[in-house]
C-alpha cells in the first residue's frame, strides 16, 4: 500500500508514491508526519510534510495506532505495549502497560486515549501514569480522533461512537455498518476511513458521515497536516 494525501481538504486523495509496506497510523508534530508500519515493521517520518517517509530505525514491531502530546510522539503495538519518543526524537521508549490487541489513539487537552481492538478503551491522564479503562463495551475499536472537546472512535464492522466533553460513555452515532478504521479532523470536519472501502466525512461535526467517492482501498490510519489530510493504505493479506 501507499501513503495519500488530500489537499486543502478538498478533491481526491492521491498517492505520495511511497514504498509498498503496510501502512497503518498516522500522526503529525509540528510540520512534520509520522506513519507506523505493522507485522513487524518500523515508524516513518515525512520532514515538513515533503518528501519520503524516512525509517526511524526502531525495533520491528506490530506498530499501529499513533498520537500526539504537545512535543511527545505516542505509538501502541497491537499485542504489545504503547511506547512514546519524547521531544519528537530518539527512539519510542515502552511505557509499561498491559499487553493488549491496542489499536487507534488520540489525545484531548492532557490526555491520552487508546482503543483495544475487541477490549476498552483507555485514558493515560495528564500524559503520565497508566492507561485506565473507561468502561466501554467491549467492541472492535480501531480508530479515534478529536473534536473540539468531543472524542470519536470508530468499531470494524459496526458504528462509530463519540464521547462529548471528554467524560461518560461513547455514545454510537447511528452510522451504517462498515469496516470503520482510522479517523481524523481537519477544522470542524471529522473523517474516517473504511477498510476495502471509501473515505467518508461528518461536515461541521454533526450530522451522517458522506462518502467521498474514493477508490476502494485498504485504508487504514489517518492524519491532518494543517489543511491536507493524510491516510495510509496496508499492503498484503
Amino acid at each position: 500500500g501507499d501513503i495519500y494525501k488530500q489537499t486543502n481538504g478538498t478533491g481526491n486523495f492521491v498517492a505520495l508514491g511511497q514504498t509498498s509496506r503496510r501502512w497503518q497510523g498516522m500522526t503529525t508534530l509540528g510540520t512534520d508526519v509520522y506513519a507506523s508500519v505493522s507485522s513487524g515493521g518500523d515508524i516513518y517520518k515525512q520532514t515538513n510534510g515533503t518528501g519520503n517517509f524516512i525509517a526511524l530505525g526502531q525495533t520491528s514491531r506490530n506498530w499501529v495506532g499513533m498520537t500526539t502530546l504537545g512535543t511527545d510522539v505516542y505509538a501502541c503495538v497491537e499485542g504489545g505495549d504503547i511506547y512514546k519518543q519524547a521531544n519528537g526524537s530518539g527512539n519510542f521508549i515502552a511505557l509499561g502497560q498491559v499487553s493488549r490487541a491496542w489499536y487507534g489513539m488520540t489525545t484531548l487537552g492532557m490526555d491520552v486515549y487508546a482503543c483495544v481492538n475487541s477490549g476498552d478503551i483507555y485514558k493515560q491522564t495528564n500524559g503520565t501514569g497508566n492507561f485506565v479503562a473507561l468502561g466501554q463495551t467491549s467492541r472492535r475499536w480501531l480508530g479515534m480522533t478529536t473534536l473540539g472537546t468531543d472524542v470519536y472512535a470508530s468499531v470494524h464492522s459496526g458504528d462509530i461512537y463519540k464521547q462529548t466533553n471528554g467524560t461518560g460513555n461513547f455514545i454510537a452515532l447511528g452510522q451504517t455498518s462498515r469496516n470503520w478504521y482510522g479517523m481524523t479532523t481537519l477544522g470542524t470536519d471529522v473523517y474516517a476511513c473504511v477498510n476495502s472501502g471509501d473515505i467518508y466525512k461528518q461536515t461541521n461535526g454533526t450530522g451522517n458521515f458522506v462518502a467521498l467517492g474514493q477508490t476502494s482501498r485498504r485504508w487504514q490510519g489517518m492524519t491532518t497536516l494543517g489543511t491536507d489530510v493524510y491516510a495510509s493504505v496496508s499492503s498484503g493479506g
